[in-house]
């Protein structure tokens, strides 16, 4: 029997010996494999920062893009008019009367516009919209004028950044040539476009300490640069390396290299605006990049270092411990399980804002889920509205946020009575964002609703004084998706939010469908 007791603790103390060998080689596996993950991972978080600075940067100079060709192609737009007046009408004195009172009512709505200029064919000003014409004022001189005049094609023409003559302001030109009957130069007319305003453009956008957003010309030379510096204004960069990718053909593009200016490396994106011979370069310091991965690799490998410690300390007690352990986290798991199961079933309940009474994020995203997965099977078409409620911050600091709430609420309202049909969702997107999904609706349809939402609001007429309407208003942009696309939600929420920025960056109270 005592040979057989101890043939039994034997066999337990061999099997104890081997646990303990097999915790020591798990410990040390564990110990090594945290290492190569540290190392590995300390890599992989420098790619991961530089791509995602790239698509970073590539975003920004493709909004930017978009942006800028609108705002050009509103004064573009205006100045055409006038040369289609003044070819079919001539430049008789109140011709050219009616064209000015004209054009300082769109030079009212048009916060970028500097001032809107008629030239005749001697370089004489006819017309300028910011006050009386400058005694023996002449611009002949001016490249704009001189392009032109030698050129006979009746494009737009996007000038240098110029000192205005009549203001001293910083401006850039956007001109059309003016023809006699006879086909003939008959002059030139011309809008101004504040170069501040461009910078403002970027007032908001971060780029870093020492990151850089430029607006060139195709050939090369800078409009405007943030940060400003008005020697920069006009430099020649085609010879740089940004310009060097800017290959025919090819539109935009991303990549890691040196400025021109002031020879400092940076994640550089650039994008060609359509329509116009000018290009965005939106760049970010790399250095500031590698400052967030320095100090993430270095807490990342301390923290490993403390691990290893801890690992070792505990590597002894791991045999005494590991029963309890395991019966521990058995429960921690199954206490886990229920509390996410609870948590699930609590989430489903809670489908509605508590503020406006619509549907609140969470099911609109699970609407919109299954909507796009519908129409993916079915040749339907499912509209996005996307409304953002205009200066609402600057709302809510003068009137204070409970009548902020008031004003929510007041704004839902209209969607609700304007969003009738048992298929469509409106919900509340988020702080002064709302959202309403079209099931079967075109661009059309969806117009039709938003800008019923819109107006209506309008004509309720809430005051708002922090306004330049006077009262609230919202800016609403359209997204559509059809079955032959295969789009995801995300893409019908950015196309829908890009509208929206065109919106409120074009002047707000307004709606715009993507295109």
């Amino acid at each position: 029997m005592l040979t057989k007791m101890a043939s039994i603790f034997d066999v337990e103390w061999v099997d104890a010996k081997l646990k303990v060998g097999h915790v020591v080689l798990f410990v040390a596996a564990v110990c090594v494999s945290l290492i190569a993950i540290s190392i590995w991972g300390v890599f992989n978080s420098l790619e991961y920062h530089l791509h995602d600075k790239e698509t970073e940067m590539s975003n920004l100079s493709k909004t930017l893009s978009s942006s800028i060709s609108a705002t050009l192609t509103q004064a573009d737009t205006v100045i055409l008019g006038v040369k289609q007046r003044l070819e079919a009408e001539g430049p008789d004195p109140e011709n050219i009367k009616n064209l000015g009172e004209m054009l300082k009512v769109q030079q009212k709505h048009l916060p970028q516009i500097h001032g809107f200029f008629i030239y005749d064919e001697n370089g004489r000003w006819l017309l300028n919209s910011n006050g009386p014409i400058p005694a023996g004022a002449n611009n002949s001189d001016r490249d704009y004028f001189i392009y032109h005049r030698d050129h006979t094609d009746a494009a737009s023409f996007i000038g240098p950044a110029i000192h205005s003559r009549s203001t001293n302001d910083w401006i850039i030109t956007v001109s059309r040539r003016i023809n006699h009957p006879d086909g003939s130069f008959a002059g030139v007319t011309i809008a101004t476009i504040y170069l501040k305003y461009f910078l403002g453009l970027y007032d908001d956008i971060d780029i870093g300490e020492n990151g850089a957003i430029t607006l060139a010309s195709s050939s090369g030379r800078i409009v405007v640069r943030k940060p400003f510096n008005e020697s920069d204004v006009g430099t020649d960069i085609s010879s740089g390396q940004a310009f060097a990718l800017l290959t025919p053909g090819v539109n935009s593009g991303t990549a890691i290299i040196k400025s021109f200016i002031d020879s400092v490396e940076r994640v550089t994106s650039f994008h060609r605006i359509d329509g116009y011979p000018l290009v965005v370069i939106a760049a970010f310091e790399k250095d500031e990049v590698l400052a967030d991965w320095r100090s993430e690799s270095l807490a990342s490998l301390v923290i490993s270092s403390v691990l290893l410690m801890v690992l070792s300390f505990l590597g002894y007690r791991l045999i005494t411990l590991m029963s309890q352990q395991i019966q521990v986290q058995k429960e921690l798991q199954l206490a886990q399980k229920t509390y996410i199961e609870a948590n699930k079933a609590l989430g489903l309940l809670a489908l509605e804002d508590g503020l406006t009474g619509l549907s609140n994020r969470r099911q609109f995203d699970f609407f919109l889920e299954t909507e796009t997965s519908r129409i993916k099977r079915r040749s339907d078409n499912v509209a996005l509205i996307m409304i953002d409620v205009d200066l609402f911050k600057k709302y809510n600091d003068h009137y204070g946020h409970v009548q902020g709430d008031e004003c929510l609420k007041s704004v839902s309202a209209i969607i609700r009575n304007n969003v009738t049909r048992t298929g469509d969702l409106a919900a509340r997107y988020g702080g002064e964002e709302f959202a309403i999904i079209l099931p079967d609706t075109d661009y059309v349809g969806a117009f039709l609703i938003a800008e019923r939402i819109r107006t209506e609001l309008e004509k309720s007429a809430i005051p708002h004084s922090e306004s330049p309407m006077g009262v609230v208003t919202i800016s609403v942009g359209i997204s559509s998706l059809s079955g032959s696309k295969t789009e995801t939600p995300e893409n019908l929420i950015d196309v829908a939010d890009k509208a929206l920025y065109i919106a409120k960056s074009s002047g707000r109270n307004r709606t715009v469908i993507s295109n």
